[in-house]
């Protein structure tokens, strides 16, 4: 189709089930798009995204010459791509159609306006439909990828990833900041569900890894310079002692550099007493057949937990979520103490056993008699250090009477929090951070391993407080991503970019210091210097151009016709016209 062709418009409601139909009379938009311009089929479908609605918007191609389609569903987050894909299969460019977000634009927040929402739906599709008769065909462009991925962390995420990597035949460096590979999980004496140390786990990653002529590992090192763009990127490794530098080209990454253990100085007592001591630290005690006390090696026989410390903490910035190990850990460890141990008492503030196998280890802990108690929200434990005693008193929130007890170790269940360095990997990497620290994925629940870092993946505890089992999951999840994109060869690249107008540009380097993804740069070799974009780098964010104040810079696919097109249609009244021929 050449851009000279009458705009053919074929406009497809969705009921999305009760979802938006329930709220929207898309009966009565569909009948509306009717009578746009250009518009020569509209009508409207159970489930647009299911095969019989993909199948309705091929036919329809053909039966009525359309050559702009419009689907007014949910948001194109979930399923832009899906509609792209139709409207390829049925001969179209895919930048010729058009999402319009019913669901959550419309329904979902004006559900006991069910009158107003039919006419916002109705504005909607309008201004879609206008931006439609607009759309121009753009190119799609393509990228080589170097057949290497970086792994950024050698604990057990990175570990795990690292070998499904080499196994499916691609290179992989391995950079960990640490002299030796293991993580956390190395140093554990015990891990839940199984009855393993963590040495016995992560073991045999390390000698896999070790082995693997794919796999060059990089220890004491740090990542310190990043550029480029998926498939083509530039890594520079610095070892830590001797100061050394290597560069690497690599087309995927895989962010896996974990947690910190919260050290909880100013909670419980914590520093007054060798004897108070968080979980981790317990975790790493040698084992031996006796528990013994750090301040003088003797034989302890009482113990007590206090879960959820440096977690759960409401508008305590970075401490608010909850670390979800914590209570299937404490479980563990004080069922099998309690073999060894007269008494071990846990104190908490409630319960979160979520997965599997989990709730099995709170039984167990409760069959061997380890006392639970429960203290009130905001009031918590009074821990004193007296004489070198560790003395505890609180309140028992169903027995409703204050308990005291002096263990013998002291044992606080810490939160994972976000790693103390996180911030210049952020920076690195181009990343996101949520609330609580830790990496943003591109989509919570749609890309949960991406990030907006196109190459670029996230694994195991450096996006959220994870086991050990849920951290491999990620690893291997992460490492498929990155194999799916090295193993075609090429990868495909977003059209839908900025422009620079190269007559326009006053050389001032504004897009240059606007830009948040590092996709403009000045052109030193023209005089004055121009700014051009590294298209695989931008994502079409439309900052450099709010910015740019020569008007040098274009959105493809978000032009200024385009979007006044669609605020027209919007502030004036509908022409008096029949839909398109």
């Amino acid at each position: 189709m050449t851009e000279a062709e009458t705009p053919r418009i074929g406009v497809f409601i969705c009921h999305c089930g009760h979802n938006i139909a329930g709220v929207v009379d898309v009966v009565r938009v569909a009948k509306m798009a009717e009578s746009l311009p250009h518009v020569v089929f509209s009508t409207d479908d159970m489930f647009m995204c299911a095969d019989a609605g993909q199948q309705l918007i091929k036919d329809m191609v053909e039966e009525h010459s359309l050559n702009r389609v419009v689907v007014a569903s949910c948001s194109p987050r979930m399923h832009e791509p899906t509609f792209r894909r139709v409207v390829e299969e049925a001969g179209l460019n895919r930048y010729l159609f058009e999402q319009t977000n019913l669901r959550e634009h419309v329904s979902w927040c004006h559900m006991r306006e069910p009158e107003a929402a039919t006419e916002k739906a109705m504005d909607l599709v309008r201004m879609s439909v206008a931006r439609a008769a607009k759309l121009e065909n753009l190119p799609v462009k393509s990228v080589k990828v170097t057949p290497r991925t970086l792994v950024v962390g050698g604990g057990i995420t990175g570990l795990r990833a690292a070998l499904d990597i080499a196994n499916r035949g691609f290179d992989v460096v391995l950079v960990d900041k640490e002299p030796k590979l293991g993580g956390h999980v190395a140093k554990w004496t015990h891990m839940f569900t199984g009855d393993r140390s963590g040495s016995e786990v992560v073991g045999p990653l390390v000698k896999e890894v070790k082995a693997h002529s794919r796999i060059e590992i990089l220890t004491n090192s740090s990542v310190i310079e990043f550029d480029g763009y998926i498939g083509n990127f530039e890594a520079t490794i610095e070892n830590r002692k001797d100061k050394a530098r290597s560069k690497f080209d690599i087309g995927t990454v895989i962010v896996a550099i974990g947690f910190d253990a919260f050290k909880p100085h100013g909670y419980y007592g914590y520093g007054e007493s060798p004897d108070i001591v968080t979980l981790a630290e317990l975790q790493e005690m040698p084992p031996r057949d006796r528990l013994l006390k750090p301040s003088d090696g003797k034989p302890a026989s009482k113990i007590a937990f206090i879960g959820c410390v440096g977690s759960r903490e409401p508008g305590k910035r970075g401490h608010e979520h909850c670390s979800r190990h914590c209570c299937p850990a404490v479980a563990k460890a004080a069922s099998d103490l309690k073999d060894r141990l007269d008494e071990v008492l846990i104190l908490y503030k409630s319960i979160r056993t979520y997965g599997r196998g989990h709730e099995e280890l709170h039984r167990l802990a409760r069959s061997k008699h380890v006392i639970y108690s429960r203290f009130p929200d905001g009031e918590d434990p009074v821990i004193e250090v007296v004489d070198g005693k560790v003395k505890m008193r609180w309140t028992d929130i169903y027995a409703d009477e204050e308990l005291q007890f002096e263990p013998d170790i002291l044992v606080l269940a810490s939160a994972m929090v976000a790693r103390s360095d996180i911030d210049e990997t952020t920076k690195l990497f181009g990343l996101t951070r949520s609330r609580d620290g830790f990496f943003n994925p591109e989509h919570i629940k749609l890309a949960p391993l991406t990030t907006h870092t196109a190459g670029v993946m996230i694994a195991g505890a450096a996006q959220a407080p994870k086991n050990a089992s849920e951290s491999v999951v990620d690893a291997s999840g992460a490492a498929a991503k990155a194999v799916g994109i090295m193993a075609r060869g090429e990868v495909e690249i977003e059209s839908t970019v900025s422009r620079v107008i190269s007559e326009l540009c006053s050389s001032c380097h504004t897009c240059v210091t606007a830009c948040p993804y590092g996709a403009i740069e000045m052109d030193e070799s023209k005089d004055p210097p121009i700014a051009f974009v590294t298209e695989a780098k931008c994502h079409g964010c439309g900052t450099c151009a709010a910015a740019c104040p020569s008007s040098a810079i274009i959105m493809l696919h978000s032009t200024d016709d385009q979007i006044m097109t669609m605020v027209q249609a919007y502030l004036c009244a509908p022409p008096d016209t029949i839909g398109g021929t």
